[in-house]
């Protein structure tokens, strides 16, 4: 289901100024999409908002709409082909987003701001085409991980297509004073910001140096380095946390420790699990575990083979308010790190559930890596990665109260 467009009659009062080129944006239910609407939320000007269409790929939750809320003044949603890493997706949201870019800056005062944000790939693409044509337009790049390269350090690439639009941005790099890049479009997407936009925003400086680490021609390495900056992902208000009411089995005396999100091989939950099993009985039986997640049947099975049925609760996604407002009714927050030792020279990964996790007001237990960006942050409980014991120690300090 495509969310509707929004125009208004025309530019008048509270016309938007900024124009968000955002691949993904809520309704749907993607990390990048809510992270983009709560952009806008911070900046609190009102935007015009260039999108995809992503139900092919994503659900819709409308209750995402609250984020941004009105300060969307216009939304055209495209009906592009959702695919991440795919030059066919980028040129079809380019070539039909320009145009409509360029219509809606001629109307009234035309835009002051652009704003676009990757992943997904294509926004940073025709945030660029936009750039050229408006060069007065200050245009603010959001990465939100390093694009052109693996959490395993390997190359991630994909192949661009000779045409007009790649003809075009090659122009557009020449014209600014670089070489263009080869045949890899992810290349092309940290490229076309560094050489182009006004600011480049990186969630944390870890990601930044490794990402600017990787450009070679020293130019546009210094070009870049002078127009980043570190801004962690948004924190919304407090009443974002009680807009939901979501029905949860909070057992009283237990302490409760919630856990949102997928696993992945460099990021899990076994050490927790494996610490948990190891508690002596009467410290875990004062303790519930619940995880919500998409990959339930083989947690079971971890859960189960541990005997831990009775203390972890193994429950589907939920809708994101609802995960704000469970969120704040959990005594402890369970966030991890990517584990990168020996891959990178330092963790470049900052999980985006800590700014929704600081705001809800319920304690954070991070397994962090040592020296990683989330280490550094204002956590209640802390423990290294694939330590077991000291993992062990927190659950007894959580057990206790």
């Amino acid at each position: 289901m495509v969310p509707p467009d929004r125009s208004p009659a025309g530019p008048g009062h509270g016309a938007a100024r900024d124009l968000v080129v955002a691949f993904a944006f809520a309704p749907f239910v993607d990390t990048a999409a809510v992270v983009a609407a709560k952009r806008v939320h911070e900046t609190g000007r009102p935007v015009d908002l260039i999108t995809n269409d992503m139900s092919s790929q994503r659900a819709v939750d409308p209750a995402l709409d609250q984020i941004a809320g009105d300060l969307v003044r216009r939304r055209a949603t495209l009906a592009t082909p959702t695919w991440f890493s795919s030059w066919k997706a980028v040129e079809r949201f380019t070539v039909e987003g320009q145009p409509q870019a360029l219509a809606w800056d001629r109307e009234g005062h035309g835009y002051e701001r652009v704003y676009s944000r990757a992943h997904w790939v294509p926004s940073h693409v025709l945030a660029a085409r936009f750039k050229v044509e408006r060069p007065h337009v200050r245009w603010t790049a959001e990465f939100s991980d390093p694009l052109s390269v693996y959490v395993d350090a390997t190359e991630r690439h994909s192949p661009v297509a000779e045409g007009a639009l790649l003809d075009a941005l090659r122009r557009d790099v020449r014209a600014a004073g670089f070489p263009p890049p080869g045949d890899n479009l992810f290349e092309w997407v940290e490229t076309l910001p560094y050489a182009l936009a006004d600011e480049l925003l990186f969630t944390n400086a870890h990601q930044r140096d490794l990402m600017l680490s990787r450009i070679c021609d020293e130019a546009l390495a210094a070009r870049a380095r002078q127009r980043s900056v570190v801004r962690p992902h948004p924190t919304l208000p407090p009443s974002f946390y009680r807009l939901a009411s979501p029905e949860a089995e909070l057992e009283p005396r237990c302490r409760h420790i919630g856990y949102f999100g997928n696993f992945y091989a460099s990021r899990g939950m076994s050490t927790v699990l494996t610490a948990l099993a190891a508690l002596p009985e009467e410290l875990r039986a004062r303790l519930r575990l619940h995880i919500y997640t998409g990959q339930q049947e083989d947690l079971r099975a971890g859960v189960a083979a541990r005997g831990l049925q009775d203390v972890v609760r193994v429950r589907p996604f939920v809708g994101f308010l609802d995960f704000l407002a469970l969120s704040a009714r959990m005594d402890v927050l369970l966030i991890n790190d990517a584990v990168t030792e020996g891959i990178f020279p330092a963790n470049p990964y900052l999980p985006s559930k800590w700014s929704d996790y600081r705001g809800s007001g319920s304690r954070v237990w991070g397994v962090v890596e040592p020296g990683s960006t989330l280490s550094g942050q204002p956590l209640d409980h802390r423990s290294p990665v694939r330590h077991v014991s000291a993992a062990l120690q927190v659950l007894a300090q959580i057990a206790r109260g």
